[in-house]
């Protein structure tokens, strides 16, 4: 198993600084720029510049300093490109690909909360550890959020993309603004779903609803699950619906989407007993709660757009 501290011993902690390698307590949390001379930010901002304007080759994708780039972004991080990345690369060197994806990935995660959300670079060293402070809550560390994904145990569940929702656009999100997408107070559940048969219900019964968004599953990946049924909560007064499915594969899962005019927010997994079906309904207008069986005992969840509740 691949984890994010394998990924950091072996690619990038010998290319930190000694000093910081003898004590790295030292320099975690202390802001190398105290003066705030602006050429570091400018740095970050401009590594991210040249992330963007090499996308097409790097990840095959077109992407925008925007919460829309960062989806595109982490749908990208296939286990395919990791570990190809890896290949064509030298961890002794600072000049590989692996090495240099990974960096220049990690200011450009950080330069959309900048400027899409109003966060605030504070300097660390080497500069690649640079955190994020968000006007809500504390600093955010790109460069270890993107280790993160890219562990065997993350890589496959698009698990940037969630973090993202979770902890940067819905930090700034306010529900009560979001447009209503789910004029109805109740929807009908959809029974042997098709990605095409999810597009027309949609269309039916979240007239607001602009697209599913760029981190959406595709068709295929959708089709594939195999729901059997899905079943859709309204909350908020309509304006977020979470999607709700059962999902066969190795271990079962219930699988519960989030939805807002934005489209597409995230996907909880949570895990269940084959052949033992789950329960869910709306606790008020902000919380649903979901029980499955999971090793033979059931185990209740309470959900909100911003995560467990």
């Amino acid at each position: 198993m691949l984890t994010a501290q394998d990924l950091l011993v072996r690619w990038f902690w010998p290319h930190y600084p000694p000093d910081v390698r003898a004590a790295p307590f030292l320099h975690r949390d202390v802001d190398a720029n105290p003066g705030g001379n602006p050429a570091f930010a400018e740095a970050l901002a401009d590594a991210a510049a040249l992330f963007v304007a090499n996308a097409p080759g790097l990840l095959g994708e077109t992407l925008t300093l925007s919460d829309d780039g960062v989806a595109v972004f982490a749908r990208a991080l296939t286990r395919a490109r990791r570990d190809a990345w890896m290949a064509q690369s030298d961890p002794t060197s600072p000049d590989g690909v692996f090495f240099q994806a990974v960096v220049h990935g990690a200011m450009f995660l950080g330069e959309v909360m900048v400027r899409a959300h109003g966060g605030r670079w504070e300097i660390r060293r080497p500069l690649w550890e640079s955190v994020v402070h968000r006007r809500r809550g504390g600093a955010v560390s790109p460069f270890h959020w993107l280790l993160k994904s890219l562990a065997d145990d993350a890589i496959d569940d698009a698990s940037l993309a969630v973090r993202w929702s979770v902890h940067i656009a819905m930090d700034d999100a306010k529900p009560e603004t979001l447009a209503v997408i789910a004029p109805n107070a109740s929807m009908p559940p959809l029974k042997e779903p098709t990605y095409d048969l999810l597009v027309k219900y949609l269309r039916v019964h979240l007239p607001g609803l602009r697209d599913l968004g760029e981190a959406f599953p595709s068709a295929a990946e959708f089709t594939g699950r195999g729901y059997a049924r899905l079943g859709f909560e309204p909350l908020h007064g309509g304006r977020v619906v979470a999607m709700h499915g059962a999902v066969k594969g190795e271990t079962d899962t219930v699988e519960i989407t989030w939805l807002t005019e934005r489209g597409f927010e995230r996907t909880e997994t949570l895990p269940s007993d084959p052949g033992v079906a789950y329960f869910a309904r709306t606790l008020n207008d902000e919380l649903l709660e979901v029980t499955v069986a999971w090793q033979d005992k059931p185990h209740t969840h309470r959900l909100g757009l911003r995560g467990h509740g």
